[in-house]
């Protein structure tokens, strides 16, 4: 069976194995979506047209976030400790092919919080958006990078405590201590290089390069960085599992 095969049955498997949390998921993201671009707008006082943008932007790129590197880490993390990933070991399968299902499933869940960040954003706020070609390729790199260090934490973080610990400091620190509700120039400058190797950072700024024309975004910086970190955390997952099987 080739390694394409194998990738499309093991997407139908894990579809069908979560096919009724897709639904409580894709509640949970329109809801987190709603609450943070109308919670963030009541705090901030004279949303202006700059920083509504930020706010919309930044609200889908957190819908990445929130599958990710918290919910995917979690389930994978779960399915460590019930057993579940060590029966998919033991199938004469590619890992490769099992990662990339499981970031695939992430997409699927993280759709419709970004479409319905964008759009009741761009409403609320009253400015439009201009969506580049080149979104749909920000939107894959994006939930392959965010998603790709979600596998690894959940594959290198020996105890499921220490990985549900992390996503919630991670959630913590992308709300509050990124560049990515808030522009960076705002951020003290320890916090402004911390920034630098974080994932979400780039995967905010290319979304604003795509679909806005706010100033100082670097899409082909981001598309690179991003690239490298799907790329790097996949092979390292893959590297640690087959290991384990």
């Amino acid at each position: 069976m080739t390694p394409i095969r194998q990738y499309v049955d093991l997407l139908s498997v894990q579809l069908r194995s979560m096919r009724d949390e897709l639904w409580f998921v894709a509640i949970l993201q329109l809801a987190l979506s709603l609450g943070l671009v109308l919670g963030m707008g009541y705090l901030i006082p004279d949303v202006s047209e700059v920083t509504a943008m930020y706010l919309v932007t930044g609200t889908a790129t957190q819908a990445f976030v929130t599958v990710g590197l918290v919910m995917l880490p979690q389930n994978l993390s779960q399915a460590r400790a019930q057993g579940r990933m060590e029966y998919f070991l033991t199938l004469p399968i590619s890992r490769e092919a099992y990662l990339l299902s499981l970031v695939t499933v992430v997409a699927v869940m993280a759709l419709p919080g970004v479409a319905f960040s964008l759009a009741f954003g761009a409403w609320h706020y009253g400015f439009s958006l201009s969506y580049d070609p080149m979104f749909l390729v920000v939107m894959v790199l994006a939930v392959f990078s965010l998603a790709g260090v979600g596998v690894a934490m959940a594959v290198y973080i020996p105890h499921q405590q220490a990985t549900n610990a992390a996503t919630q400091l991670i959630i913590f620190y992308v709300l509050f201590f990124s560049p990515v509700i808030l522009p960076s120039s705002q951020l003290p400058e320890l916090l402004q290089q911390t920034a630098k190797a974080a994932p979400p950072t780039y995967a905010a700024d290319a979304v604003r390069a795509t679909i806005t024309d706010l100033p100082d975004t670097s899409l082909t910086k981001d598309i690179a960085v991003m690239g490298g970190f799907a790329a790097g955390s996949i092979a390292l997952s893959a590297f640690a599992i087959r290991r384990r099987g």
